[in-house]
């Protein structure tokens, strides 16, 4: 099993990677062609595509929790056991939330298979269909941590969640 959920990790850091390159690649050809006083009117909109997509796949499926940008010092303040509490319920509440919703969300998604972009002609419930997926990967997370929180090594998931070292700290 950790072997299938390590090479998992390994594709999910392999595709946001390409992804990242395919955005600068053809960024830095619009750029070129303008520059040579040919430019392309799709490379805009392939751009903003792809980093639509490559910024919710990399924060549902490859970012540590650490990574995120988090305003955290209530969370600090409070002793270890008021942190995972405070964590357990805040992550069940957002899946409460998004659980909630969810079903809105992909029909407004299917409902935009109506439209199209406007240079390359895609369906726009392809186009948005990631905002569900990042939704159903950032949820799964949540509860993966409430579960460990609950029941698992709380040490270990509180130290995931926030990378803080006294050195690093800024006094105001």
């Amino acid at each position: 099993m950790s072997l299938l959920w390590s090479r998992t990790k390994r594709a999910a850091h392999i595709l946001a990677v390409v992804g990242m390159f395919a955005i600068f690649a053809i960024f830095i050809y619009g750029v070129g062609m303008r520059h040579l006083g040919r430019p392309q009117s799709w490379v805009d909109e392939v751009v903003t595509i792809l980093t639509v997509w490559v910024v919710f796949f990399t924060s549902a499926f490859v970012l540590r929790w650490r990574d995120f940008i988090t305003f955290d010092m209530l969370f600090l303040s409070l002793s270890p056991k008021g942190q995972r509490i405070s964590m357990v319920v805040a992550c069940l509440g957002f899946v409460g939330v998004i659980g909630y919703i969810f079903y809105a969300i992909v029909d407004y998604v299917l409902f935009m298979g109506i439209m199209t972009t406007d240079m390359v002609e895609i369906r726009l419930d392809y186009v948005y269909s990631i905002f569900p997926a990042f939704l159903a990967g950032i949820c799964l997370r949540l509860l993966v941590l409430a579960w460990r929180l609950s029941f698992g090594d709380h040490a270990a998931a509180l130290a995931e969640l926030s990378y803080t070292d006294a050195a690093d700290e800024v006094a105001l």
